[in-house]
């Protein structure tokens, strides 16, 4: 079978295996299904080939412990680590300190633990290293050696502006590098599923070749000025710190040139798929690959398509719902109207090189700036959840089928009615649960339990969590709140204000709807199948985690106590008070701290189950040996966050299970 024209098979067989050994098992099913269609279509070659490079494509990532001296090239960089190129591989180091593209380093460092993804909603560190082929991460100690070397990027750097807002754009556009100064500006148009215009891809390539063929049109025929302005960006796209979706641009580029006559578009981009897997299966998971070659991808296969831009935004839906769980509704026609924008603003920065223009920037950026935060103010975000593999099937099945119908000037009607149906119900069940859920967020060292009543009656947050050099609201309780379909919460109780109960309160209600706080005994609250009351001990004391707000809490006939840092002075108030309290779940006191959770206190309750909120390796020591005997001497089912991440008690059919990673 000729390689010309089929390419794609090579492509979409070498996907498969990769993502049956990285992703999920059910991608057997279609491996198989497709291996049958080639069979059917008579390339058995595709089989074979593939089959021969699946030793490579399935290898196992190899792990690497570095020792305290590296050394090696910075081959990117930021305002809080560089990546460092070794003989052994990419290791990231985390430094606060200033080093240039391209230096040569000698360092002392200690390794550090790559954080392991427990929730929907977490970022996973490790398949991010993976991806990009980072072997491992660890924290400089001291610099041994450090020798600059010149490259293109120095040179780029030398002619940015002095102004640092210019600068960190010129950064970002020519360089394809994010700074502080712009991070805000960034997490906006992520949120507005505009970030693509300003990743270095196909329309920025597309407008330096056009600048420098001008440029060199001047003064050599066109035939060589073509030649040399596709060197120039040769050595600009693998001078700068790596960027697959510009690397992607410019090999399609050359790619068409050399090789039109043997081979298509999608040939040239399926080439390049496989070569990137063999080198690094691990690629799939990195996003600016998906949605480099996806969406490029989509582009060909609707080239002579009507509603062409309306169908590549919707093929970029799922992807944009697999990271922020929402949808913004004016991103499609922002991204429209912004795209001639941003093609002008990207030629100012390019011209800034060579000419004075950074008054004329700095009217273009604030300008830019105003159209962000009008947008964003709209808060058009709609939030669903992170989207299932059978929605995601469902969706591309619809989005192909419409292709393929209009490819036979045939009726789409069918497959754009089962889209429609297919997100109305995916907004719905995201939306409204049939069962109510008692979720105990892992937020490290703290508490915070989500209470989610069915049919989207409420959503009731027990403390906030809290740390103090992470935004546990917008790095993980948001995240998870967005990835499971909450767009509220109608009220946080807060049981005391420490700050690892209540440290993360400020930063949620500023980014997140938040109806109501409640920090102070409350009048019985009932919604549906769900009973809050406030228990009071009719004491002050002197210590403030006696203190602590309590809440009894019914959940069909499940009866949860929540008790703050409750200590055994506090315990024993309200037992005196309350007597024999039926408890079947138990929030254990103060992390599991031997100052809680008396003999007598655990006696009188009888829990069958006990909650526990405590951080990996915390410095307390929480929770205490002595507490676990205990609750393991009463037949509990103790659930730890550090040990199980977030779980949740389930409840259905007047029933509940336990649901969390390991069951």
């Amino acid at each position: 079978m000729p390689l010309a024209y089929h390419c794609i098979y090579y492509a979409i067989l070498a996907l498969l295996v990769v993502a049956v050994r990285l992703v999920h098992a059910v991608f057997i099913i279609p491996l198989v299904l497709y291996c049958f269609f080639l069979l059917k279509r008579q390339c058995i070659l595709v089989i074979i080939v593939v089959l021969s490079l699946t030793p490579l494509l399935i290898r196992p990532y190899k792990a690497y412990q570095p020792s305290s001296i590296i050394q090696g090239r910075v081959v990117d960089r930021n305002d809080s680590s560089l990546i460092l190129k070794t003989k052994q591989g990419k290791i990231k180091v985390l430094t606060q300190q200033n080093f240039d593209y391209q230096d040569q380093l000698v360092l002392k460092v200690s390794p550090l633990e790559i954080n392991r993804k427990k929730d929907p909603g977490d970022f996973d560190e490790s398949l991010y290293l993976k991806s990009r082929h980072i072997i491992a991460k660890v924290k400089l100690v001291k610099v041994i050696e450090c020798h600059s070397h010149f490259s293109l990027t120095h040179l780029l750097v030398q002619r940015f502006s002095q102004n640092q807002q210019v600068r960190s754009y010129q950064n970002m556009f020519l360089l394809g590098m994010k700074d502080d100064e712009i991070k805000n500006d960034y997490k906006v148009m992520t949120s507005l599923s505009i970030v693509h215009l300003f990743a270095l891809s196909g329309m920025h390539i597309t407008i330096l070749y056009q600048i420098l063929f001008k440029i060199f049109s001047l003064f050599l025929k066109k035939h060589h000025a073509d030649i040399l302005s596709k060197i120039v960006m040769g050595v600009y796209v693998f001078s700068i710190p790596f960027n697959i979706s510009l690397q992607r641009a410019y090999l399609m580029l050359i790619g068409k040139s050399l090789f039109h006559r043997q081979l298509n578009e999608l040939d040239l981009l399926a080439l390049l798929v496989c070569g990137h897997l063999l080198y690094n299966p691990y690629v799939i998971f990195h996003m600016s690959f998906v949605f480099s070659y996806f969406i490029y991808f989509m582009v060909i296969l609707t080239k002579r398509l009507k509603g062409r831009s309306l169908l590549v935004y919707l093929s970029s839906m799922p992807l944009v719902l697999s990271m922020n769980a929402s949808l913004n509704l004016f991103s499609f026609f922002l991204g429209t109207v912004l795209e001639p924008f941003i093609s002008f603003f990207y030629t100012l920065f390019v011209l800034s090189l060579f000419l004075p223009l950074e008054l004329v920037l700095n009217i273009f950026i604030k300008l830019f700036q105003s159209i962000l935060d009008f947008t964003n103010a709209l808060s058009a975000y709609f939030i669903l959840s992170k989207p299932s593999l059978l929605f995601i099937a469902i969706f591309y099945y619809c989005i192909f089928a419409c292709i393929i119908q209009q490819e036979r000037q045939l009726s789409f009607r069918k497959p754009v009615c089962l889209l429609v149906a297919l997100m109305l119900s995916f907004s719905v069940y995201s939306r409204y649960k049939i069962y109510t859920d008692v979720t105990m967020i892992d937020v490290g060292q703290g508490d915070c339990t989500l209470v989610r009543l069915p049919f989207d009656r409420g959503n009731y947050l027990i403390d906030t969590g809290g740390q103090m050099k992470y935004d546990l609201a917008t790095n993980k309780i948001i995240p998870y709140l967005k990835s499971i379909g909450i767009s509220r919460i109608d009220a946080v109780f807060i049981s005391h204000y420490d700050y690892d109960h209540s440290g993360a309160l400020d930063s949620l209600k500023s980014h997140f709807d938040v109806r109501n706080v409640i920090d102070k005994p409350f009048d019985k609250i009932k919604k549906g199948n769900v009973t809050l009351e406030s228990l009071t001990t009719d004491h002050v004391f002197h210590d403030i985690n006696d203190n602590s707000n309590i809440i009894y809490m019914t959940v069909d006939h499940i009866k949860y106590l929540f008790t703050g840092d409750l200590g055994v002075e506090g315990e024993e108030a309200l037992m005196r008070k309350y007597g024999n309290l039926d408890v079947d779940i138990l929030k254990v006191g103060h992390h599991g701290s031997k100052t809680s959770s008396s003999i007598a206190f655990i006696t009188m309750l009888k829990p069958k189950v006990a909650l526990i909120g405590v951080g990996e390796k915390n410095r307390y020591g929480h929770p205490s040996p002595v507490v676990i005997k205990r609750l393991n001497n009463m037949g509990c089912t103790i659930l730890r966050t550090d040990q199980d991440g977030s779980f949740t008690i389930r409840h259905m059919l007047k029933e509940y299970y336990i649901i969390n990673e390991k069951s």
